[in-house]
């Protein structure tokens, strides 16, 4: 990867709102040349997405749990689990797992009346033998963009 490269990707880690003109001064390149890495970024499939990252507290989304849940390995029923549980709006991350569990959620619930709602449709869904919920009390770090900082800082 060239040195330009991370360097853009590293001020879009920083802020993905400035100006790219702000970005180019920065990296020391011309805004067309940022622009048209950024675009070919978006095309290869290195930049995902550029969204606000919005507080779900903020929206009464008071609750965070991990939900494990581990399913007979019938594939059929396991597609249809997958299909169901990405319909939940309390689910935003799922996640495919090797060991105990087959998988992992991530929930957000208003309060823990919803959030048992939730588990108790979980657990009667197809092929689900148990789940176990984990509610988080506190974070203490919350930095996604860390270990790709890491990559592209190395020299």
């Amino acid at each position: 990867m060239k040195d330009l490269d991370k360097k853009i990707f590293l001020e879009l880690l920083r802020d993905a709102e400035q100006p790219v003109v702000d970005i180019a001064e920065k990296v020391g390149a011309s805004r067309q040349t940022v622009s048209k890495k950024i675009k070919e970024f978006k095309q290869s499939g290195f930049i995902k997405d550029l969204k606000a990252r919005l507080e779900p507290e903020k929206f009464g989304l008071n609750i965070r749990a991990y939900v494990f849940l581990q399913e007979d390995p019938e594939d059929e029923a396991r597609k249809r689990n997958e299909e169901t549980i990405n319909e939940f709006h309390q689910v935003s991350k799922f996640f495919r797992l090797f060991g105990r569990f087959s998988g992992i959620l991530e929930v957000r619930a208003e309060d823990r009346d919803e959030l048992t709602d939730l588990v108790k449709e979980i657990h009667e869904l197809e092929g689900v033998s148990e789940t176990e919920t984990f509610i988080v009390h506190s974070q203490v770090k919350d930095k996604p963009e860390d270990p790709l900082k890491g990559i592209l800082e190395e020299k």
